[in-house]
Parts: C-alpha cells; sequence; structure tokens
C-alpha cells in the first residue's frame, strides 16, 4: 500500500491530537469530570491587583499551579504562600491527589522547595544558558505547611479571565527581561495519507521562542502500527526541529510507549514521576540532534 506524507490542515491537527487523547485516555481512564481553572487574587482597597496564581485541575485529578505573580513592592510578605495555600487547599477539594509546577532558574525554585514540593525534571538551556524545572507534590499525603516568620493576612479572592490575562501578561513581562524569546512560536505538524487520502499517522509539535520543544501528539492507527511508520514521523519531525536550530529534544512518554522512544534514540531520561497517571510512570527523557 502506498503511503504519503504531507503537511496538516487545522482540521487534520484536531483529528490527530483527538486520537492520541482517545488512546491516553483507554489507558489512563480519567474520570468523568471537566477540566476547570480557578483563578486567585489579592488587590487593594481600590481593586488594583497586587498579585495572585492560576489553578488548572484536569480529568484525571491532578493540579497545575501557574502565573503565580506579586507585585515587587508586595514581595516577601506571604502573599505568594497565602495564594498557594488557597489553591493546593481548592485542588484537595476538587479531589486532587498530585500538585504540579514548573519554573524556571530565576523565577521561584526556593519557594516551592519551601512549600513542599519536589524536584522530577530539570531541561538544560531552555532558554539557552537556564534551566527549567518540574515540580510536584503530593496532595493525598500529610505534609508540613510552610508559613513564612511575620506573613501579613490576606483576603484570597476568586478572579476571572481578565485577571488570568494580567498575571500571565506579567509573567511573561518579566521574563522577557531575563531571557528574551529568540522567534515567535513555529508550529510543525504533518500526517501520513494512505492511496485514498485518509489518514493514518501523524505528528503535531512545536517550538517555542526560547527553543523549547513540544510534542503535542504522535500517533499511528492501530491496524498500521509496529511497521516503522512511527518512527517514520518521529525522525521527520526530529529533522523539522534541527533545521529549525533545534540542538535538544525533550519528551514526555510513559510506561505505556517508553520503549518506543528509547528504540528511537531516547536513552537519556531527565526525570520520573511515579503514579502519573494514578498506576503509571511518567518519563522526562531527551536526545540530542
Amino acid at each position: 500500500m502506498k503511503f504519503e506524507m504531507i503537511p496538516c490542515s487545522e482540521d487534520d491537527m484536531e483529528y490527530i491530537e483527538e486520537q492520541v487523547e482517545n488512546a491516553f485516555n483507554t489507558i489512563a481512564q480519567p474520570e468523568e469530570a471537566e477540566e476547570e481553572e480557578f483563578v486567585y487574587i489579592v488587590t487593594d482597597e481600590s481593586g488594583n491587583l497586587l498579585g495572585g496564581c492560576i489553578l488548572s485541575v484536569d480529568a484525571l485529578r491532578t493540579a497545575s499551579i501557574y502565573d503565580l505573580w506579586v507585585e515587587e513592592a508586595f514581595r516577601r510578605q506571604g502573599m505568594a504562600s497565602a495564594l498557594m495555600r488557597e489553591a493546593e487547599r481548592k485542588a484537595r477539594e476538587q479531589g486532587c491527589y498530585l500538585a504540579m509546577v514548573g519554573t524556571f532558574d530565576w523565577q521561584a525554585k526556593a519557594f516551592y522547595d519551601k512549600h513542599g514540593y519536589m524536584l522530577n525534571d530539570t531541561m538544560t538551556d531552555v532558554p539557552k544558558g537556564h534551566e527549567h524545572y518540574m515540580l510536584t507534590k503530593r496532595l493525598d499525603r500529610p505534609s508540613a505547611e510552610y508559613m513564612p516568620l511575620d506573613c501579613q493576612q490576606y483576603e484570597i479572592k476568586r478572579g476571572n479571565e481578565k485577571d488570568a490575562e494580567i498575571l500571565s501578561s506579567k509573567l511573561r513581562e518579566y521574563d522577557s527581561t531575563v531571557a528574551p524569546h529568540e522567534h515567535e512560536y513555529i508550529s510543525l505538524r504533518k500526517k501520513i495519507v494512505d492511496e485514498n487520502g485518509c489518514i493514518i499517522a501523524g505528528f503535531v509539535g512545536g517550538i517555542d521562542g526560547w527553543n523549547g520543544t513540544d510534542i503535542d501528539a504522535l500517533w499511528v492507527e492501530e491496524k498500521y502500527r509496529n511497521q516503522g511508520i512511527g518512527s517514520q514521523l518521529l525522525g521527520e519531525l526530529e529533522q523539522e526541529l534541527k533545521e529549525n536550530g533545534v540542538a535538544v529534544v525533550f519528551i514526555e512518554a510513559y510506561d505505556w510507549n517508553v520503549g518506543f522512544f528509547k528504540k528511537n534514540g531516547y536513552e537519556r531520561v531527565t526525570g520520573v514521576l511515579e503514579d502519573y497517571p494514578k498506576g503509571h510512570t511518567m518519563y522526562c527523557m531527551e536526545k540530542s540532534l
């Protein structure tokens, strides 16, 4: 049978991502609950935003806390810790067993360490000359709560979409002063079609402004697996990454597909997260191009 690798349309991209999600869900068994996002803020008497964070809860009942931001004049007074406690409280209320945060070497790793987060993965040279860390904390186990000395009391309020946009823009603005983006996001996506034009495989990925890599989806229809098509797709993606100046590819694999990536040269494991998703293990891996 004749196959052809060609670029994807937006609809093709959504189809490929949907197939990967369906395959993931048959193994990981998400709960019925939908993904939710919560915004928490602190304001002054005039309603001006002084700090806040965003909590995202997924269908696997894992929580991601991101875009934590406090105006400079109010830092080291316990506001960020108060926001973290509220986000974790809500995550537990939503049935989350695990919280995840990402931070760069110029941001807040020491802060998360104090709050009981454990380092799971380090990506080096993303952006160039810096490191990115992934940290996690079990929410279903007892842990000592970090309380800064002489911290003030803050009223934590629920924010809205506009507040979330402000928090994100504040953090992006600060990050750009330390590590300016080299370019806009570069989207990479291709599909393999059969002689009738039907999609049988494809990948969706990209390169962020710091030359960090995303492999959002790599999929082969079940009856065409174990024929080298997945390796062909991955090789094509790696070639496009290399042509765009990427030197190292970072990926996340799971116990059910880690063998495929090892076979394709992803031999360096930079981090392991056990029981994610529940009953499984996630591996953070890298490959030099």
